[in-house]
C-alpha cells in the first residue's frame, strides 16, 4: 500500500477549508470547549486524485489537521510479532501501521512533552486477518495545553484490537477513534480511565462501524473526577444492513470526587439489522458511603480508605485484560 505525502497534505488542507474549525454545533464536538482551539495557519490546498486514506470525505478536524500541516508520515509494516514505542517528535505527527496476517503487535504511545500551543497526532492502522494489535498509553501527568489524538483502525477477518489508556494530565485533550470491523470475527475492545483533577478537560469521541456479521465491540470507561475537572464520552455504534450476530456493549462509570467536577455521556446506537445484541449503560455517583464507613470503622484512616476505594474502582477496569505489556504498565501507573 503506497501513500503520497504531498497528495495527503493537499487533500487535507482543501477539506479543512471546506469544513472549517469546529464549533459545538458540530455533533463530533458537542462537549468539547472549541473556543480553546487556536487559529491554525494552513497552506492552500487543492484536491488530488491520489486519496489513499479517503481524506476527501473526512469530517473530523482533528483527523485532518496533522495531514494538512504536512506532518512527515512514519510508515511501518509488521511481518512478525513485535513490541514497540511510538513518540511524535513534533507538534504534528502522522503514523501508518500495517499489521500483517497472523502477527501480534504491542505498541505504547508516549507523549511529546515539548510545550506547543496545540499538539495533534493521527494514527492509521490496518490490521489484517488473524492479526492482533495491543495499543496503549499511560503517560505521567503533564500540563500540555491542548492535545488531539485521532485513530483510524481498519480490521479484517478474525482480527483483534485491544486499546487501553489512562489519562491523568491537567490540560485540555481529545481522543477520537474511528474503528471499522470489516471482516467476520473481528473484535475491538476499548478501555479508558480518566483520573483527573484541577481544571483538566478530557473528551473522547468513538465511532465503531460493524461492517460485517459476527463482529464484536466493547467500550468500558471509568472516570475519577476531582476538583474542577470535566470528562465527556461520546460513543457511537453503527451496525450495517446484513450484519447479523453482532455483539456490542458500552458502559461508562463515573465517581465525582469534587463538588465542581462534572461528566457528560452520549451513547448512540444506529442499528440496521434485527439479529444483534447491543447494550449501553452509564452510572454517576460518589464514593460508596457504606464502604467508607466499613473501612473507617475498622481503624483505617479516611484518606487511606478513600484511596483504597478509588484504586479498586480504577484497577477493576483492566483486570480482565490479557496478560501483557498493556496490563502490566497500566496497573503499575494506577
Amino acid at each position: 500500500m503506497s501513500y503520497n505525502q504531498t497528495a495527503l497534505s493537499l487533500n487535507a488542507a482543501a477539506r479543512l477549508q471546506q469544513i472549517q474549525k469546529p464549533t459545538r454545533k458540530n455533533e463530533l464536538w458537542t462537549f468539547f470547549p472549541t473556543n480553546k482551539i487556536p487559529d491554525v495557519e494552513l497552506s492552500a490546498g487543492e484536491f488530488n486524485d491520489d486519496d489513499s486514506l479517503n481524506v476527501k470525505n473526512e469530517n473530523d478536524f482533528a483527523a485532518l489537521l496533522p495531514l494538512a500541516k504536512a506532518a512527515p508520515t512514519m510508515k511501518k509494516v509488521f511481518t512478525e510479532n513485535e513490541m514497540g514505542i511510538i513518540k511524535s517528535r513534533d507538534d504534528f505527527g502522522h503514523s501508518i501501521f500495517e499489521i500483517k496476517s497472523g502477527v501480534k503487535v504491542s505498541l505504547e504511545i508516549l507523549d511529546n512533552k515539548v510545550a506547543h500551543e496545540i499538539c495533534a497526532e493521527r494514527f492509521d492502522f490496518f490490521v489484517e486477518e488473524n492479526a492482533q494489535l495491543e495499543l496503549f498509553f499511560a503517560n505521567p501527568q503533564n500540563d500540555l495545553p491542548l492535545t488531539f489524538r485521532h485513530f483510524h483502525i481498519r480490521q479484517a477477518k478474525n482480527s483483534k484490537v485491544i486499546f487501553a489508556n489512562v489519562l491523568k494530565d491537567s490540560g485540555v485533550g481529545r481522543i477520537s477513534i474511528y474503528s471499522e470491523l470489516n471482516g467476520e470475527g473481528a473484535n475491538f475492545d476499548y478501555r479508558s480511565l480518566n483520573m483527573l483533577s484541577g481544571n483538566a478537560s478530557k473528551h473522547q469521541r468513538l465511532t465503531i462501524l460493524h461492517n460485517a456479521p459476527n463482529t464484536t465491540s466493547s467500550q468500558f470507561v471509568r472516570n475519577l473526577l476531582n476538583e474542577n475537572s470535566y470528562a465527556s464520552y461520546d460513543g457511537q455504534v453503527i451496525v450495517k444492513e446484513g450484519c447479523s450476530q453482532v455483539n456490542s456493549s458500552q458502559l461508562v462509570n463515573t465517581i465525582l470526587l469534587g463538588e465542581d467536577s462534572k461528566v457528560s455521556v452520549k451513547p448512540v446506537l444506529k442499528i440496521y439489522h434485527d439479529d444483534v445484541e447491543c447494550t449501553h449503560g452509564n452510572t454517576v455517583g460518589e464514593l460508596n458511603k457504606e464502604q467508607m464507613f466499613y473501612l473507617t470503622s475498622r481503624g483505617i484512616p479516611q484518606e487511606k480508605a478513600r484511596q483504597m476505594l478509588t484504586q479498586s474502582f480504577a484497577k477493576e477496569l483492566f483486570l480482565t485484560l490479557e496478560e501483557g505489556a498493556a496490563k502490566k504498565r497500566i496497573l503499575q501507573v494506577i
